[in-house]
């Protein structure tokens, strides 16, 4: 699948011309980039979206750095980038979506874990194909614990009338958040009823950040036709 993104604007440069562009490679089957697009979707910057197969990967592999994705290439860059996470670091600092001050790095970067924490858990249920168990495990591995630790965290120091970190704009930290609750309510289907205020800052980062809610909302689509899809066959499959 290739897509590209074209945002109006790029509130980083005021000359578009020089605006470098992005090329995002990495596995249609995966879900370790997305918290790299919704920063570029975020940035409104132009951006390729390649995916590939398990077929395609394999004649493409020996041509890869480190032979590993995803990779980003840059245009305005000659390093292929390697590593989600740090791929991840480096566009939150082009798009000034971190921080200089080290305080704030640090509140970005504690909340950054907690939020991976939960996430690698869902991962978990989902790689052992443990979802008609997954609020049950998610409960026995402290998920739920995890995230109020989280939230009490946002709560510090009044900052749950913002952001995590900053009060006027959206940093890597809220964009993860945004992965981290779609994520959750795959295996915590109520857990807005349990933890409204997570309701409310995801509501709140995405009015922020309208060109992620639009992305948000057609991914979301796109997950539920999965779904329909997969169920049909399997009853399909019930039915032979």
């Amino acid at each position: 699948i290739n897509a590209e993104y074209m945002g109006d604007t790029v509130e980083q440069s005021t000359n578009k011309m020089q605006t470098p562009t992005f090329k995002l490679t990495c596995f249609d089957h995966k879900r370790r980039c997305e918290l790299i697009r919704r920063l570029l979707v975020a940035a409104e910057c132009k951006w390729e979206d390649k995916r590939v197969n398990d077929e395609e990967w394999r004649r493409m592999k020996t041509t890869v750095t480190g032979e590993r994705l995803p990779i980003m290439e840059v245009s305005d860059c000659k390093t292929v980038l390697t590593q989600s996470m740090a791929i991840a670091r480096f566009l939150a600092c082009k798009f000034n979506m971190y921080s200089t001050n080290e305080w704030e790095v640090y509140l970005i970067e504690r909340a950054c874990e907690q939020m991976r924490d939960i996430l690698r858990i869902i991962k978990r249920i989902e790689e052992n194909k443990q979802t008609n168990k997954a609020e049950e495990i998610f409960k026995q591995k402290h998920g739920r614990e995890m995230v109020r630790t989280l939230m009490n965290f946002v709560r510090e120091d009044g900052r749950e009338n913002c952001f995590f970190v900053m009060t006027k704009r959206v940093t890597i930290a809220e964009l993860m958040f945004t992965l981290m609750c779609d994520n959750l309510r795959t295996v915590v289907p109520n857990v807005y009823t349990e933890m409204p205020e997570l309701e409310t800052m995801y509501e709140r980062v995405l009015k922020k950040t309208p060109t992620v809610a639009k992305w948000v909302r057609n991914g979301s689509r796109q997950q539920q036709q999965q779904r329909q899809q997969q169920q049909h066959k399997q009853q399909q499959q019930q039915q032979q």
